[in-house]
C-alpha cells in the first residue's frame, strides 16, 4: 500500500478525532474564562455579535491547537513505529 495514502488517512483521522473530542473541552474552558454559558448557536439572532465573534475566535484557536497536538502525536507514533518521518513531512520550509 502507498505510504502517502496511509499517512494521509492517519493524519486526517487524528485531526477529525481531535476536533470531535474537543467540543466538551472548549465549552468547559469557555465557562471558566467567561463565567457564562457558551452560545448554543452563535448564528441565532438572540446571540449578540460580540458573543458570536468571541465564540468563533475562541473555538478556532482552541480547536486549532488541539488538532495540531493530535497531528504531532500521530507524527511521533509514525516515526517511532517506522523509524522515519511520514511521507511529505521529511522537509520543512525555512
Amino acid at each position: 500500500m502507498d505510504e502517502q495514502k496511509v499517512w494521509n488517512g492517519i493524519a486526517s483521522g487524528a485531526a477529525v478525532a481531535a476536533v470531535v473530542a474537543s467540543k466538551p473541552l472548549v465549552e468547559r474552558i469557555w465557562r471558566l474564562t467567561f463565567r457564562s454559558e457558551p452560545p448554543g448557536n452563535p448564528a441565532h439572532d438572540d446571540v449578540q455579535w460580540r458573543d458570536a465573534l468571541a465564540w468563533a475566535v475562541f473555538t478556532g484557536a482552541i480547536v486549532g491547537v488541539i488538532r495540531l497536538l493530535a497531528q504531532r502525536g500521530a507524527v511521533g507514533a509514525w516515526r517511532k513505529r517506522r523509524g522515519v518521518q511520514p511521507p511529505g513531512l521529511k522537509y520543512t520550509r525555512p
